[in-house]
């Protein structure tokens, strides 16, 4: 019991120093999290499958057997959104993970070496970002194809510039710093002085951009299904839930709001999360915070001494 105690009094410490050191990367990374874990156990203790039809209740309300109503086809709104958060997720994780690869090793590579080769690989990427995401999202799956790895593809694409440009900004100001000149005059190759030195301080701000960039992966998918280039039926997603959702907004407001709500909880974890980590790797926000917290302490200084002066005084 008492070892119980033990590590149930450090996770309680633990999770007091991380709500302390940024509050909305604990609040967005426990939004993340739950949804997660309900989205991956939802099979579990779903009672529903999400193309399982109630025809005794459709468009139902909000009742004991349905938490969230249903849709017009006495689908469980609950258990199809939660299933829907499964195709939301894998797609803007794998976008993500695709576009941080391929971004942060040319944002790397452009900025470490610089001139001719900073020209053949940002030009290009200048080209990709002069469209807008939606745009070339769109072209590209309406060319390619509708199924969830192009859709996965097509988003990976239109984040390659963005990791890319945020990955080379970060390089040149870190690229002639005297720990990476020191390493070069020892002999370090250019491989070890990119993977060893540059690479580890330098990927802060491609981390807090790849948070944000989550979230609007999630837009994005979500606005392809909602326009018929995404997900298609009777496969649940949060966008095509709000496409069938319009025509019975009067008669079940609850087939748009409940897809709509969950669509603007994920985004705002997700932004949560990088406005946190952004405090947190900032190095000029964490010596902003401390700079308070010393300020606050030596304020609350005189304070302390005063009031132990009255109290000697109160017991003499």
């Amino acid at each position: 019991m008492s070892a119980a105690h033990s590590w149930l009094g450090q996770l309680v410490a633990r999770l007091r120093g991380w709500y302390a050191a940024s509050r909305s990367a604990f609040v967005g990374g426990a939004i993340i999290l739950v949804l997660v874990i309900m989205t991956a156990t939802v099979s579990l203790y779903s009672p529903y499958k999400p193309e399982a039809m109630d025809f005794m209740a459709p468009l139902s309300g909000p009742t004991g057997a349905h938490l969230l109503g249903t849709d017009n086809f006495g689908r469980d709104i609950l258990t199809r959104v939660l299933y829907g958060y499964q195709i939301s997720l894998a797609v803007a994780l794998g976008s993500v993970g695709f576009g941080l690869a391929a971004g942060t090793t040319l944002g790397i590579l452009a900025g470490y070496f610089g001139g001719s080769v900073d020209n053949i690989i940002m030009r290009p990427m200048d080209v990709l970002m002069a469209f807008p995401a939606i745009v070339l999202v769109v072209a590209l799956t309406g060319f390619v194809g509708r199924e969830i790895s192009v859709m996965v593809l097509a988003v990976a694409v239109v984040y390659v510039p963005i990791f890319a440009r945020v990955m080379r900004g970060s390089t040149l100001e870190v690229v002639n710093e005297l720990y990476v000149e020191g390493a070069r005059a020892r002999g370090a190759s250019h491989l070890r002085l990119m993977l060893r030195h540059i690479l580890p301080n330098a990927i802060a701000p491609v981390l807090i951009q790849a948070s944000i960039l989550m979230g609007i992966a999630i837009l994005l998918e979500s606005a392809l299904s909602f326009i018929g280039l995404g997900t298609q039926p009777p496969d649940p997603s949060l966008g095509l839930m709000l496409s069938e959702g319009r025509s019975f907004m009067q008669q079940a407001p609850w087939m748009v709001m409940v897809p709509g709500l969950a669509i603007s909880i994920t985004v705002l974890g997700f932004n949560l999360l990088g406005n946190g980590l952004q405090d947190l790797l900032n190095p000029a926000s964490r010596s902003a915070a401390a700079n308070r917290s010393d300020d606050l302490g030596q304020r609350d200084e005189p304070v302390e001494r005063a009031s132990k002066v009255a109290q000697r005084t109160k017991e003499g």
